[in-house]
């Protein structure tokens, strides 16, 4: 019976549960620095997005003279392709054919504009006189604070400070769930 309870058990000693601990975090300290880099890449893609977009845009105003949506000869200049109403604004039915009319005229690579990389789907809106680039959806809200956050700064940093490029449905909150529709201004 002595020699049962003097037996010796071996374990990890305190050293090498320290060295452990470090790896383990390590290793979350770079995943989570990874996920931030992702999203970075992430928000710079938009922020391109949209420079594309104004530029495709401006490219086809000065190309052929009207908005592209709302250019009610866009069917005897391409196939296949539905006219504007030619009222000089981008209407809501209008802006349902702005990404067929840039794609006709060979602008952009499909007439279905690609979806964002931070998550949910671009479409165009005229709103106040304005033509916006929308993330939403299909018009739910779609990016977290920490997004809209992020594309904010980016968008200051690429436009310049007093640029108003942002607006968001609902504003900005100190809820962390909340979630945001994005409007980017293209024209």
């Amino acid at each position: 019976m002595k020699d049962i309870i003097s037996k010796r058990f071996e374990g990890f000693s305190l050293i090498e549960i320290s060295i452990v601990l470090l790896i383990i975090g390590i290793i979350a300290g770079g995943m989570l620095k990874g996920k931030d880099l992702v999203e970075s890449a992430q928000i710079r893609s938009v922020v391109n997005d949209l420079q594309n977009v104004q530029t495709v845009f401006e490219s086809y105003v000065n190309s052929y003279g009207a908005l592209p949506g709302d250019d009610s000869s866009a069917s005897e200049k391409f196939k296949n392709v539905a006219n504007g109403d030619g009222n000089g604004e981008i209407s809501e039915e209008d802006s349902k054919k702005v990404f067929s009319h840039l794609f006709a005229a060979g602008l952009i690579d499909s007439k279905d504009f690609k979806n964002p990389k931070i998550g949910g789907k671009y479409d165009v809106v005229s709103e106040n006189g304005d033509v916006k680039l929308r993330i939403s959806n299909n018009g739910a809200p779609a990016l977290n604070r920490k997004q809209v956050l992020s594309l904010i700064a980016k968008t200051k940093e690429v436009f310049g400070e007093h640029e108003s490029i942002v607006t968001l449905d609902p504003e900005i909150s100190e809820n962390t769930s909340q979630k945001y529709t994005v409007k980017l201004k293209i024209r």
